[in-house]
């Protein structure tokens, strides 16, 4: 029979049929994958909602972790699949064939899986694409019709894909012509293989610890690290750069637990021989598997992480927004803008049929906060104002007492630290201008001599930390959207206050706050909308949008009364398109996670096979070959599982620490819940694929 190239491709994908159809599979995955997320950044019916419009940051980062991971694992699995079949190709150079008919036939079989791997990606993503904006309008309380499919998202899934798979070819190309046909077919049993580097591996330890202590600092607002003071402009950097350090010496960590494992189990004798077979391969087995561990266990801290951080966003919301929204309506008037009396307003909702409850005016300044812990001067990063301690007294119903040289700083938010590490200065001044000294100040961070010689005759008052005492106290609705920011107040006695008014020469600020006893909500915002812009002589294109970023107090497009309800809605959805996005992200990682496993299993049964028949020809029957199998493959499972967690719920919880010890504990409760399903999961995965895993070997 005369065997032409034609004939031995075919031969060729008939023999590796399994190995294809699951190199297709994971291609597919990722073209899928990419189509789905590319859709929800190219969708332009969601592009319309305002919650979407504010989040859309968060959903560009997203879809730039995916293109990267996808980046990374179609080369990864690529570079797999060929080194995995070294020993084929050694066979067809020992046979006669060419290096360049080798390269040919490996061509035709990468435009194959590349037609199927787009064309079923595609349908994939198509179908699943329906089930997920259904799923995605169900959650955000969203039209159902909002399903789009823009001709970008084909150009992103296709386009990175076809990009990384033509990296791959030439990869093959380099690989099939600078090897020999000795090391092209060792490639198999070789691809895996490395050198012991204990003093690499020890300062990886020592890295990855350095980093971990400089992530826990920086997360949870230390001053100073390593006796360095932590600007805040470089606290972000020093976050990012210290998880990129923890990941990438990760790779070189594994290993060396590795030796320390097996350098541990050489001291206790016994043991070592009750498990000799493992320990004598499991330097070989581990460095093989080096490159799986390390995927894997970045998949599942990554899944860990994404997922945590969507289901904080969506249950910290859900825990507090009543206490960052005590009351039903807020209207803030002052500087000219919204001027309308108590009177006016509880008349507004008597004519839109309503009436009012709790209602109460609270009076204050605007200020800007400093802290000056000794060494240095610190800008708070809160809204802040100055209320007179009979006008808190009579908004809370609280009893107070301010002593003129005393200061008490209450917090809308839960997380107050009770303890004052530091004195308090305050400047009191026209809005803008305390705003853009403030900007000007956290540029460039001077001495608080220097800052209080820049002050010139701007009226300020400075408070000293025994002076100073700390209250947490939901008395005013806050101003953010995304994340709602804390406000903070600085109570001090009346004869203070009225000392301020007079010589900061700065405009009063009056909150009207009040819930609604009975009546419309909406019908009666309406009209709160309509009489405000009357009284700001502005016409119907004044607030015309939710999306108002409460921040500019001289503006009067800034100061749009808030609705309890209409920050609800936003909230809920901005959150819960976070958790989705994100949570659909980390569901990704934890699939991918799953998908190199099984990868790897099956593109390495056929050595696993051999390996076997070896144990099996040096006396050891079924059973023991079973049992090492199964320790071995349970380690390949298991390890991943709890290095990932380690590092995703350290992460986790150090960025959470802030959050106070009940929030903290709240968010982690729910985390744990969501890692045991995790490995519930994997438990489920192995026992699935331990199974196949038995029969491929033949045991």
């Amino acid at each position: 029979m005369n065997l032409t190239f034609r004939h031995i491709v075919n031969q060729n994908l008939k023999y590796n049929f399994k190995r294809f159809l699951s190199y297709l599979f994971v291609n597919g995955f990722v073209v899928a994958v990419l189509f789905i997320y590319g859709s929800l950044l190219f969708n332009e019916k969601l592009a319309q909602d305002v919650s979407m419009q504010m989040v859309m940051d968060y959903i560009s980062i997203c879809t730039y972790a995916i293109i990267l991971f996808s980046v990374i694992f179609v080369a990864y699995t690529g570079i797999y699949f060929v080194k995995s079949r070294g020993k084929e190709f050694s066979v067809y150079l020992t046979l006669g064939m060419t290096r360049r008919d080798l390269i040919r036939m490996i061509y035709l079989e990468s435009l194959a899986i590349v037609a199927g791997s787009a064309v079923s990606g595609i349908i994939g993503g198509l179908l699943l694409s329906k089930l997920f904006y259904l799923i995605l309008g169900r959650i955000l309380g969203l039209s159902t019709d909002i399903y789009f499919i823009s001709g970008t998202t084909y150009l992103l899934s296709l386009g990175v894909f076809v990009v990384v798979f033509l990296c791959n070819m030439l990869f093959t190309s380099v690989f099939i012509r600078r090897l020999s046909i000795i090391q092209i077919g060792k490639a198999a049993s070789t691809k895996g293989l490395s050198k012991s580097r204990p003093i690499l591996g020890s300062i990886a330890i020592i890295a990855t610890a350095a980093a971990m202590y400089t992530y826990y600092g920086a997360s949870t607002g230390e001053d100073s690290l390593f006796g360095y003071i932590i600007d805040e402009q470089y606290r972000s950097l020093i976050i990012i750069g210290s998880m990129l350090t923890i990941f990438v010496a990760l790779y070189f960590v594994i290993p060396t637990c590795v030796d320390v494992v097996r350098a541990v189990m050489r001291m206790f004798p016994s043991l070592y021989n009750r498990h000799l077979l493992m320990m004598t391969n499991l330097k070989h087995r581990f460095f093989a598997y080096k490159v799986s561990l390390y995927m894997v266990t970045l998949l599942i801290s990554f899944a860990i992480i994404t997922m945590g951080f969507g289901l904080s966003f969506y249950s910290y919301t859900q825990k507090t927004i009543n206490q960052h929204l005590p009351y039903d309506f807020m209207i803030e008037s002052g500087a000219g803008i919204n001027s309308v009396s108590a009177d006016e307003v509880k008349q507004i909702v008597e004519k839109n049929g309503g009436e009012a409850d709790d209602f109460s005016s609270l009076a204050y300044l605007y200020d800007e906060n400093y802290r000056d812990y000794g060494k240095r001067l610190v800008h708070d990063y809160a809204d802040s104002m100055v209320i007179s301690e009979s006008n808190f007294n009579r908004h809370t119903g609280l009893s107070v007492d301010v002593k003129p040289d005393e200061l008490l700083l209450v917090s809308s938010q839960s997380d107050m630290d009770s303890a004052v590490d530091f004195d308090t200065l305050i400047t009191v001044e026209p809005w803008r201008k305390g705003d853009e000294r403030a900007v000007a100040f956290e540029r460039g961070s001077v001495s608080k001599e220097k800052f209080l010689q820049s002050l010139e005759q701007t009226t300020s008052l400075s408070f000293s930390r025994d002076k100073t005492r700390t209250m947490v106290v939901h008395f005013i609705n806050s101003y953010g959207d995304v994340e709602f920011e804390g406000v903070l107040a600085n109570v001090v006695d009346d004869s203070v206050y009225a000392e301020l008014k007079t010589k900061a020469q700065a405009p009063e600020y009056t909150s009207y706050l009040f819930n609604l006893k009975r009546g419309s909500g909406e019908k009666v915002y309406a009209g709160i909308l309509d009489a405000l812009r009357a009284s700001n002589h502005a016409d119907s294109s004044l607030w015309s949008s939710a999306d108002t970023m409460f921040g500019n107090k001289d503006q009067a497009e800034a100061l749009r009364p808030i609705y309890k309800k209409e920050r609800f809605e936003i909230a809920f959805k901005i959150n819960g398109l976070l958790f989705f996005s994100l949570g659909f992200l980390g569901i990704l990682f934890l699939l991918s996670s799953s998908v190199v496993l099984y990868y790897k299993l099956v593109t390495d049964i056929d050595e696993e096979k051999e390996q076997v028949a070896l144990l099996q020809k040096i006396g050891l029957t079924a059973a023991e070959c079973k049992s090492y199998l199964q320790t071995h493959l349970a380690v390949v499972f298991f390890a991943p599982l709890l290095l990932g967690g380690v590092f995703g719920i350290f992460i986790l919880s150090s960025a959470w620490s802030g959050a106070g010890a009940n929030m903290s504990g709240f968010l982690m409760g729910r985390v744990f819940l969501m890692y045991s399903v995790f490995a519930l999961l994997d438990v489920l995965f192995y026992m699935a694929l331990r199974k196949k895993f038995f029969r491929g070997a033949r045991i």
